[in-house]
């Protein structure tokens, strides 16, 4: 009798071990589902984080490839304004070139026939007016002059008071001729001692 109890007794103790180290177990099965379902849910954090970021990412990427195509289209716009502006630049020089030499041709046939006529222009005054002084045929009176270009009446009563007057006629017919100013055709300037000089003063390469 006292065995069965023992053995009843050792049963018992056997089976709360058991109990107890499975309650043990538990705990211990319980405490690692609440680890792995908080690393699982840091894992999730973190993926949606780093899928945020990837967004950002593309839609940044997006903006500066617009941005990019943008600096491009107008680094392309510029180069041609700039190509542009250089070929206009370089026809400027050119025509200015062009007519500083025929400024110089002009001042020169000007001063040529000024000593021919022995009479002074004021080049300052051209191409608004032709002012200056001249010598009488007589050789002791000075005759000033002052007559607007764009009065074409006034030009040809000077030119005739001056020839009569001067004793270097046929210069100041070369040194007076005034081109019609309906006239497109444009004339050669030859400056030599025995040639026939015509020269435009209502031109403004005329200036001094």
């Amino acid at each position: 009798m006292a065995q069965q109890q023992f053995d009843i007794n050792k049963r018992l103790m056997t089976l709360l071990k058991n109990e107890m180290r499975a309650r043990q177990q538990m705990n211990s099965f319980a405490k690692q589902t609440t680890k792995l379902h908080s690393s699982i849910a840091s894992v999730k954090e973190t993926v949606e984080q780093q899928k945020r970021a990837s967004e950002k990412a593309s839609k940044l990427m997006l903006q500066r490839r617009k941005d990019l195509e943008a600096c491009e289209a107008l680094i392309e716009v510029v180069q041609e304004q700039v190509t542009t502006a250089k070929q206009r630049n370089d026809a400027l020089r050119e025509r200015l070139a062009e007519a500083r030499l025929e400024h110089n041709q002009y001042r020169g046939c000007v001063r040529v026939l000024c000593d021919a006529t022995n009479t002074y222009v004021n080049t300052s005054e051209l191409p608004a007016r032709v002012k200056g002084v001249t010598v009488s045929s007589s050789g002791e009176e000075w005759l000033p002059f002052d007559v607007a270009t764009s009065d074409l009446k006034g030009l040809s009563l000077l030119r005739n008071r001056l020839q009569g007057n001067s004793v270097h006629a046929d210069k100041w017919q070369q040194l007076m001729a005034v081109d019609n100013p309906q006239s497109e055709q444009r004339r050669n300037v030859n400056v030599t001692a025995s040639s026939v000089i015509e020269i435009d003063l209502t031109s403004p390469q005329s200036h001094r």
